[in-house]
């Protein structure tokens, strides 16, 4: 067993949520750890298309979308129901365009607009767009040796391991044999990506929550943030004023960590097997996201 480690922060799982966290923590002074049970960060984030939607964000309103505050209300109460009425909905609808401008001005995680992105349902305080936002394409060898740390793209909904991005990069592809622009902007693609697998290993040029996450991950890099990947949480530690820490398993025994405040990011709720059975039929989650939060809180509070 080695350690105590001390941080301020110990934040567990390094999805977008827990990437987050520990920027925001690193970036106001706090000494943070993430603690990652996979050998690569990213969880399910680094497989999803990338996409926030945070209505009346700043990317919208500088192209003059400027709705008023209670139209994603009430959409979601359309959508959700009773459960719009929970103080954390109201809250990140309060908060999430102060995040998009936190990140987008001081980090590395640079938006794109989802002025064309409509709301999924027409239903009562749906818009048009301009509630969504996603990362910009990044260049991976910015990342340096951590790029081989970040989740590849999933193999199912990427070309050879080649991500494609929403909007005209997928229009592109889909209109390679009908239009001589795309067949030659497709075919540049897929070269760019096979030397990049050969020089590389993998591709360089990220998109969707491949781009998200490698930006997060960047900015928690440039912040100083520290990461102990392989190290599942087997317990949290429990002192006099509540949660004290965590003890974290790893190739060379238990890591006791001592921390001000534990984040718990760690997903879970694909395979979690309780939960998906009673609401879906499938997962398509990473394996290792199985809810270790749920157990942990059971074992003491946080």
């Amino acid at each position: 067993m080695s350690g105590p480690v001390k941080v301020d922060v110990l934040v567990v799982g390094s999805g977008a949520a827990g990437l987050s966290a520990a920027v925001t923590a690193a970036m106001h002074g706090a000494s943070v750890m993430v603690a990652e049970k996979a050998s690569v960060l990213g969880g399910t984030s680094a497989w999803s298309g990338g996409w926030l939607w945070i209505p009346r964000n700043p990317l919208a309103r500088a192209e003059g979308i400027d709705e008023a505050a209670d139209a994603p209300l009430t959409y979601l109460q359309h959508e959700m129901g009773g459960e719009a009425a929970d103080i954390r909905l109201q809250t990140f609808l309060r908060y999430g365009p102060e995040m998009v401008e936190f990140f987008h001005q001081r980090t590395a995680v640079q938006f794109l607009s989802g002025s064309a992105m409509p709301d999924f349902h027409p239903s009562p305080g749906a818009a048009n767009g301009g509630r969504s936002v996603t990362a910009q394409p990044y260049d991976g060898r910015l990342l340096g040796d951590w790029l081989h740390r970040l989740r590849p793209p999933l193999e199912t909904i990427s070309l050879g391991g080649m991500g494609i991005a929403g909007g005209a990069d997928m229009a592109h592809f889909f209109n390679a044999t009908r239009s001589p622009r795309s067949a030659l902007y497709a075919a540049r693609r897929l070269l760019r990506h096979g030397w990049q697998r050969l020089r590389a290993g993998r591709g360089q040029h990220l998109v969707n929550g491949n781009a998200l996450v490698a930006r997060l991950l960047r900015s928690a890099l440039d912040a100083g943030v520290r990461f102990q990947l392989n190290a599942p949480v087997v317990r949290l530690l429990q002192g006099p004023p509540g949660v004290s820490g965590a003890v974290l398993r790893s190739d060379g025994g238990e890591i006791h960590v001592e921390a001000g405040a534990v984040v718990l990011a760690c997903g879970g709720f694909p395979h979690d097997r309780q939960r998906p059975a009673a609401n879906v039929s499938s997962s398509g989650g990473a394996r290792q996201t199985r809810g270790d939060r749920r157990p942990a809180q059971r074992q003491t509070f946080c």
